[in-house]
């Protein structure tokens, strides 16, 4: 399946992808520490979040949820990010089976 970001997990059968996002490379709270980078490295990550904006855009015209986990959610409560993809697993297939 080729889908636009490359996301972690695919759940097909309820249009349900994850990104796990790493804090640095897709600029999380970007705007509050961009100006301790070089140029490049801020023209760099700032691709990288327009590039994350049109994917989750299209997935979402395409139908796909997205669940979307910062690598700093995970390494403070990894159980909490279960439970979040479970979550929406859960609404979508309740919702899919109708």
């Amino acid at each position: 399946m080729n889908l636009p970001g490359r996301p972690d997990m695919v759940f097909a059968g309820i249009k349900v992808l994850v990104f796990i996002d790493g804090d640095f490379w897709h600029g999380w709270q970007f705007p509050r520490w961009r100006t301790r980078l070089s140029p490049f490295w801020q023209a760099k990550i700032e691709r990288n979040r327009k590039r994350d904006v049109r994917n989750f855009a299209k997935l979402r015209r395409a139908g796909w949820t997205i669940v979307r986990i910062w690598e700093h959610e995970i390494l403070h409560n990894v159980h909490g990010c279960v439970d979040r993809i479970a979550e929406v697993v859960g609404w979508q297939r309740a919702y899919r089976q109708g």
